[in-house]
């Protein structure tokens, strides 16, 4: 089952480089991915049990998710950095369902 993540940020550095902003969940991320279509939409695997569905991807994210390799996240709780990883962007037909 996807769970879908109600509001997030996305931030692009100069060299852009992206940097998203999630609620923090329980755990610590294993081997995440993040899958994107070439859609408005991708799914970050954090961990082999739990996929979270990033809906509404600005402009600026889907150009450059077509070209980057990794990305950045953050995951926030109560307003501080709980946690920062790296995820693998894999290129996909399909989006995981």
């Amino acid at each position: 089952m996807i769970e879908h993540e109600g509001a997030y940020d996305v931030i692009t550095n100069v060299d852009e480089e992206l940097l998203f902003c999630v609620r923090a969940r329980a755990g610590v991320p294993v081997e995440p991915l993040l899958y994107y279509d070439g859609s408005g939409s991708a799914v970050l695997q954090r961990d082999k049990k739990r996929m979270i569905m990033l809906d509404s991807l600005p402009m600026n994210a889907k150009r450059l998710l077509r070209k980057v390799d990794k990305v950045l996240f953050a995951e926030i709780l109560d307003r501080n950095l709980e946690r920062e990883f790296l995820a693998e962007v894999v290129k996909v037909k399909e989006l995981p369902k």
